[in-house]
């Protein structure tokens, strides 16, 4: 009889997982992107309402095994803002790591993490919230991009660099190439965005596909911009 019990148990569980896998496959989530903006590019063509001098989270998107950005859900689920605001740590790094860079409104900064959760996150449920915005700060505080470009000599004071001195750099973090993300500004393409592939449960990096780093915006030399007057 414990024999069986044991059995169904098991069996259950296997269901379960089989049953998970498919629904996660049905909507096509393979892997999560680190979309990290570097401000000072990215406001060249959207219009700010401030300006940082750090990487900043733009957002976490699930994305196809191809690289296909997933749509999220739309659903509003006012309880997750109240579900950050009960860990302090974590609502403290948001609002350093995850700012929104359109607004100094407090009650709109909130509700730009709803907004990515909506729009992005919700296409998947293998990381919800808070535990999907927690991974988010904790990958992008390890990748310490700034710090890790500038230990490799690589400077934001609007000097030009080999793009694969920045791919060479924040690999040696990561393990993989990164994809970026310029602007055409001035002449020059400068740096807006990287973009690192992250598994499906947001804890490990790994390599972006390679249509991903060869359809990149940036070409090969890139400007690592600064504050403009």
């Amino acid at each position: 009889m414990k024999t069986r019990a044991t059995y169904l148990f098991f069996y259950a569980l296997l269901v379960s997982s089989i049953t998970y896998s498919a629904a996660q496959n049905s909507s096509g989530f393979h892997h999560f992107w680190l979309v990290q903006v570097w401000p000072y590019g990215y406001c060249l063509e959207v219009r700010c309402a401030r300006n940082v001098s750090r990487f900043v989270i733009h957002g976490l998107w699930p994305v196809t095994f191809k690289e296909r950005t997933l749509p999220g859900t739309n659903r509003s689920q006012p309880e997750i803002l109240e579900s950050l605001k009960k860990d302090k740590s974590l609502w403290n790094n948001l609002m350093y790591y995850w700012l929104s860079l359109s607004t100094w409104d407090k009650d709109k900064l909130q509700n730009f993490w709803i907004y990515q959760w909506k729009i992005h996150g919700s296409a998947q449920q293998q990381v919800v919230p808070p535990h999907y915005f927690r991974r988010a700060v904790q990958l992008t505080r390890y990748t310490d991009l700034l710090n890790t470009l500038n230990g490799a000599d690589i400077h934001a004071n609007g000097s030009s660099y080999p793009k694969v001195d920045f791919r060479k750099a924040i690999k040696t973090k990561t393990g993989h190439d990164p994809s970026l993300s310029c602007v055409f500004e001035g002449g020059h393409f400068q740096l807006k965005e990287v973009i690192i592939c992250v598994d499906a449960e947001a804890t490990n990096f790994i390599p972006c596909q390679r249509n991903k780093i060869n359809g990149e915006s940036c070409r090969d030399t890139i400007m690592f911009p600064t504050r403009t007057k």
